[in-house]
């Protein structure tokens, strides 16, 4: 049974933050410029780090660290019927599709999920801050070559279920709108094939799916094949896991940056795991990680703009909340050891934010953003890790370059 954790995201005071091979080896793992893979091939999608999408107001929500891609959904046989959204954030924090309903042309009307009895179905996405809520309705999702038919798509934030039940919101803010999610949607990639799994199939779990008859919302059990899920795994090939792969950048960051969303493992020319070394994780899709004599668990997670962990020895900022602002630039490093027992010590930099966005207002890109967790018992590696590596996540009981999944390799 997976964690009602599992949909983790952070939040800064500045962005959106989403969500998010075996034997005992050790090494050590600098950043270093990943290979160039020429975007648009059938098995991959061009990247691109900026300030994100505009609000109904035509301001820019102003992300940093904020990966987006651009997908097509279509109605569920349809190659016509098809809308294609930009920004769309790549999140390997999550499972599943989700869209912000604003953005959605009449174009490409989707039908809804019902459940036996003819009720719509409702979910909740529950972030470490906030919670996202609409309909699930049916589509295809086209995104570079690759074309997953007939999946489960969270519409965030429709009109079909005014009330919120108050299991799904609890004291957190809801986050339904581009302005507050900071992006046109989410596309998650994690190491979970469904957003829930079995749990929510056998069980009515609050904070996960919802029936409303009458107006009136009681959470309800959906079976797995129903469920809002990694598109990835939808894919009829490349669907065993995905790899990102963005440029390192400098201590100052960058305007914007560029990179690539691959998938499948070892299915094609362009995405062998090469050096990268596999780093089994649990059932929870998390691994072992040791920071300054503490041992937590950790996660990686492309949606989360910072790497964020407990660190009571670094000041938090001022202006930035959400990050750490100490006096001058840290060097710490991480141990991360997988279920397979192989093990490397990753090194990383925490800067002082509230400098850093002061001398840099132009740049959306960071490889130095660090804050205090949500959990502290957890060690978020965000996207400041992902710069300079290519980093694979392949999917739990998918076969990915001879290693069944879930794993993480970088």
């Amino acid at each position: 049974m997976r964690p009602l954790t599992y949909l983790v995201c952070l939040l800064s005071s500045l962005l959106l933050v989403a969500c998010g091979g075996g034997g005992g080896s050790s090494a050590s793992t600098t950043p270093t410029t990943p290979p160039v893979v020429a975007p648009s091939v059938q098995n991959s999608v061009s990247i691109v780090v900026d300030s994100g999408p505009n609000t109904s107001s035509g301001q820019s929500v102003g992300a940093v660290n904020s990966p987006y891609v651009s997908v097509t959904i279509c109605q569920p046989g349809s190659s016509t019927q098809c809308q294609t959204i930009d920004h769309i954030l790549v999140d390997t924090g999550s499972s599943g599709l989700r869209l912000i309903s604003s953005v959605l042309s009449g174009t490409a009307a989707l039908p809804a999920l019902t459940d036996a009895g003819g009720n719509a179905i409702a979910e909740c996405a529950r972030f470490a801050d906030g919670y996202s809520w609409g309909s699930i309705k049916q589509a295809d999702l086209r995104v570079a070559g690759e074309v997953a038919k007939g999946i489960s798509v969270q519409i965030i934030g429709d009109n079909a279920f005014p009330n919120v039940p108050s299991g799904c919101s609890g004291s957190l803010v809801a986050e339904n709108t581009v302005a507050a999610f900071r992006a046109n949607g989410v596309i998650g990639i994690s190491s979970f094939a469904q957003d829930c799994g079995s749990a929510c199939a056998s069980q009515a779990l609050e904070g996960w799916y919802y029936t409303c008859p009458g107006g009136t919302c009681a959470a309800a059990a959906l079976g797995v094949a129903k469920q809002v899920g990694n598109p990835v795994a939808a894919f009829p090939q490349d669907n065993n896991g995905t790899a990102i792969q963005l440029p390192a950048i400098g201590s100052s960051g960058a305007a914007g940056v560029t990179g690539t969303l691959i998938f499948g493992i070892g299915t094609q020319a362009n995405n062998a795991l090469g050096s990268a070394t596999i780093y089994t994780l649990n059932s929870s899709g998390n691994l072992s990680a040791l920071y300054q004599g503490t041992v937590m668990q950790a996660f990686f997670d492309s949606g989360s703009n910072g790497l964020f962990f407990a660190d009571s020895t670094i000041p938090n900022c001022s202006v930035s909340q959400g990050f750490y602002c100490p006096i001058s630039t840290l060097s710490r490093s991480v141990v991360n050891t997988g279920i397979n027992g192989r093990s490397s010590t990753v090194n990383f930099n925490v800067a002082n934010a509230d400098a850093l966005f002061q001398s840099n207002p132009n740049n959306t890109a960071f490889n130095n953003l660090a804050g205090g967790p949500a959990f502290t018992s957890y060690f978020d590696w965000g996207l400041p890790f992902f710069f300079g590596r290519s980093v694979y996540t392949a999917i739990e009981g998918a076969t990915a370059a001879g290693t069944v999944g879930p794993y993480v390799a970088y």
